[in-house]
């Protein structure tokens, strides 16, 4: 009789084949050297098992797909900017306004929208063993049909955003900015997080919100706990998870009032009474 496996485990082995293509057991082998880590199973799987990334030439391989984006070889010979960035997009089959996008960028570790370093794309995707255009069109194919149903990789991407968010030699994204990237991760079909529900419209508060009552920018702690929060909010949307002694960012402690109050009908006069 074959062995039990929890939930959790089933998951990673669906997870795994489908970055793979390798058979069940194949699988199950691989993830127990990984402690049914799949996400480092595939890492390693597609690095050669041994931590060590791939090929010499592979690496050379890599390097030659770079340069054929750099608009300045001679003045920036290990950075592509927008046109190369948006021209690579394009071949790799990426929607330049989609989920996905934000993937790459994760995966190459883009230092600013529209950019790329040659360290961040040759390591990325020699982690992945794509050192070819056919094979990182694959790879995106495959991450596109697993984002929507993989949280732990759709939070990677979501916390990555954030670098790509901001603005430039600054800390915080403008609030615009960071508004336009939460309607994309929030609401995207590939997003393993749809921040809504049958009754509560909760991505369309917290925009209103943030536009009428907040207009401040975002910081990396507001966008992580953001996230924290949604997940949350989704589980429990009578938010009796929140308290005021709660450890949360003052703007979701505001967040909060305003919803039990202008749209929840929250009676502002019985909190004035009380002060009486």
């Amino acid at each position: 009789m074959p062995p039990a496996y929890t939930a959790q485990q089933k998951a990673a082995i669906t997870q795994f084949i489908s970055f793979t293509n390798l058979d069940r057991n194949a699988a199950i082998r691989v993830l127990k050297t990984h402690n049914w880590d799949s996400q480092t199973a595939v890492n390693s799987y597609y690095s050669g098992g041994s931590g060590v990334t791939g090929s010499t030439a592979a690496k050379t391989t890599l390097n030659k797909v770079f340069d054929k984006y750099r608009e300045d070889a001679t003045g920036e010979p290990d950075g592509v900017g927008i046109e190369g960035t948006m021209k690579y997009l394009t071949d790799i089959d990426v929607d330049l306004e989609g989920l996905e996008s934000f993937a790459v960028s994760e995966i190459v570790q883009a230092p600013a929208m529209g950019e790329m370093t040659r360290e961040g794309f040759v390591n990325g995707w020699q982690e992945r063993n794509c050192e070819s255009i056919d094979k990182q069109k694959n790879y995106i194919k495959t991450l596109k049909r697993e984002l929507p149903g993989n949280r732990e990789l759709f939070e990677r991407v979501y916390k990555y955003s954030f670098t790509i968010a901001r603005a430039a030699n600054s800390k915080q994204a403008p609030l615009e900015q960071a508004i336009a990237f939460w309607e994309l991760l929030f609401s995207s079909p590939l997003s393993a997080i749809q921040w809504k529900s049958a009754s509560t419209p909760w991505l369309d508060w917290w925009k209103e919100f943030l536009e009428t009552s907040f207009k401040k920018s975002i910081n990396k702690d507001m966008w992580n706990e953001t996230l924290k929060f949604a997940k949350l909010t989704l589980e429990d949307e009578n938010l009796t998870f929140w308290t005021e002694t709660s450890s949360w960012p003052s703007v979701i402690d505001d967040f909060v009032e305003w919803v039990k109050n202008e749209k929840r009908g929250g009676a502002k006069e019985e909190v004035m009474d009380e002060e009486y």
